[in-house]
C-alpha cells in the first residue's frame, strides 16, 4: 500500500518538464494545448515549453491555431515538428509554420502528405544547419528538386517515401549531407538514367520498391543494406558491411548478368544474409567467382525451390567456412502466387537421379541450426530424401522443419 498521504498525490504532475513533453510528444498539439491545460495550473503551460510540436489532421487544419501556438510558445529551440497535411487549401500555412520552426533550430521533421496534389517543399528545408533528420512521406509523388545548393551539414537521417529525386537534387544532396548515418528510400521515382548515391558516413542505406534505370552506390561505411533490384545496380566495396537484405525481381536477372559479381562482391563481408530469388544471380558462374564470404555467421534464404540446392545455395555452403545458422522459406513465394507456382518455375524442378544431392559434400559441418519453411504440395519426395542426408551429414544441434 502507499505511504499515508501518497495515495491521492499526483506523480505525473511532478515530473520535470522534459520527460513530461517527451510523454506528451506523440499527441496533437491541440489535445495538449487545450485539453491538458484544464487539468490543473501546472499544466496549463507545459505546451508552451515543450520543444515537440505535433499537428495531426484537425489541428493543421486551423491556421488560427497553428499560428498562435507557435507565437505564443516560450522563447526555446523547437527541436521537433510533425505536420500530417490532408488539404491542398492549407499548403500555404503550412509552409509558413515549416519556416518559422526552420529558423527556430528544428532538428527532427516530419512530413505526412495526404493531399492529391503536391505540397513543394520549400527550399529553406535544404538549408538549415540545425536538421539532424527529415522524414518525408506523399500519398503521390512528391518532387524533390532545390533550386540552390544544399547545406545540411547535421543531417544524420534521411527518410523518403513516394518521392521523385531529379538528377540536379541527388548531386546536390550527394555534396549536401557531409554527416549522413541512415538513408530510406521507398516507393521513390529515382533517375531513369543512372543515379548515384555517393556517402563516405551511410551506415545504414535502404532502396525498396523504387523505379530507376541503373543505380551507382559508394557507401563504403555501410553496416546495414536492405535493397530491391529491379534493374541494374552497381555497388562498390562493402568493408563495414554486417547485415543485409536483398531481393532480386525475376525480371531483374537479365539486366544483371553483366554486373552481378558487384552485387554478390559488395555481400563478401556481411556477417547475416537474407536473399530472396538470389539464385537468378548465383546461376551465372562469372558472379561467384573467386569469392569468399568467411565472415558470414546467418543465412536465410527466401522464395527458394528444393532445385536451387543444385547450384546457388550450394556457392556459399563452399564459400562461407563460419555458417552456423541456415533458414529457407518457401511461405512468401507460394504466398505472392496465391499459392500455386506459375509453370515456369513449377517446370523449373529436376528429380534426383543418383540418390544424391550436391549440396550435401560441401556443406560445413559447424552449422548449428537449420530451419526449413515448404509447401507439401511441391517438392516432397526429393526434399525428404534431401533432408535425411542433410540431417546425417551436418548434425545440426537444432533443425526445425515446418510445413503449409
Amino acid at each position: 500500500m502507499p505511504p499515508r498521504g501518497e495515495a491521492g498525490r499526483d506523480r505525473l504532475s511532478a515530473l520535470p518538464d522534459d520527460l513530461l513533453h517527451r510523454i506528451l510528444r506523440p499527441l496533437d498539439a491541440r489535445q495538449v494545448a487545450r485539453d491538458l491545460s484544464l487539468l490543473s495550473r501546472r499544466w496549463r503551460r507545459v505546451w508552451a515549453s515543450s520543444p515537440f510540436v505535433t499537428f495531426s489532421q484537425s489541428s493543421a487544419r486551423s491556421e488560427r491555431f497553428g499560428n498562435n501556438l507557435l507565437l505564443l510558445r516560450d522563447p526555446v529551440d523547437l527541436h521537433a515538428l510533425s505536420i500530417d497535411s490532408l488539404d491542398r487549401g492549407n499548403f500555404f500555412f503550412q509552409h509558413r509554420w515549416l519556416r518559422h520552426a526552420l529558423s527556430r533550430g528544428l532538428r527532427v521533421l516530419e512530413l505526412t502528405l495526404r493531399s492529391s496534389s503536391p505540397f513543394q517543399v520549400p527550399d529553406c528545408l535544404f538549408a538549415c544547419a540545425t536538421l539532424e533528420e527529415i522524414s518525408l512521406s506523399s500519398k503521390i509523388t512528391e518532387v524533390l528538386a532545390p533550386n540552390s545548393e544544399v547545406s545540411l551539414p547535421r543531417l544524420k537521417k534521411l527518410h523518403l517515401e513516394n518521392v521523385c529525386i531529379v538528377p540536379s537534387a541527388m548531386e546536390k544532396l550527394n555534396s549536401g549531407w557531409p554527416a549522413l548515418e541512415d538513408l530510406n528510400l521507398s516507393r521513390c521515382l529515382l533517375d531513369l538514367g543512372s543515379f548515384k548515391v555517393s556517402s563516405e558516413t551511410v551506415k545504414s542505406l535502404s532502396i525498396t520498391d523504387c523505379t530507376y534505370g541503373e543505380i551507382h552506390v559508394f557507401a563504403p561505411s555501410t553496416t546495414s543494406l536492405k535493397i530491391k533490384v529491379s534493374s541494374i545496380v552497381h555497388l562498390s566495396a562493402m568493408p563495414s558491411l554486417v547485415s543485409a537484405w536483398v531481393y532480386v525481381c525475376d525480371y531483374a536477372a537479365g539486366y544483371l548478368a553483366p554486373y552481378a559479381s558487384d552485387l554478390v562482391a559488395a555481400l563478401c563481408n556481411a556477417q547475416r544474409l537474407e536473399l530472396f530469388r538470389f539464385d537468378l544471380i548465383l546461376q551465372k558462374s562469372a558472379a561467384t567467382e573467386g569469392l569468399s564470404f568467411s565472415n558470414l555467421e546467418s543465412l536465410y534464404v527466401g522464395e527458394w525451390l528444393v532445385t536451387d540446392f543444385y547450384n546457388a545455395l550450394a556457392f556459399f555452403t563452399q564459400c562461407a567456412p563460419n555458417l552456423a545458422a541456415l533458414a529457407l522459406d518457401q511461405w512468401k513465394l507460394y504466398q505472392r502466387f496465391n499459392w500455386s507456382l506459375p509453370s515456369h518455375m513449377s517446370g523449373e524442378k529436376k528429380p534426383i537421379t543418383d540418390g544424391k544431392v550436391r549440396l550435401l559434400s560441401t556443406l560445413p559441418k559447424n552449422i548449428e541450426k537449420l530451419w526449413i519453411r515448404l509447401s507439401k504440395g511441391d517438392d516432397v519426395e526429393e526434399f525428404r530424401q534431401m533432408r535425411s542426408l542433410l540431417k546425417e551429414k551436418t548434425k545440426p544441434r537444432e533443425m526445425e522443419v515446418v510445413w503449409f
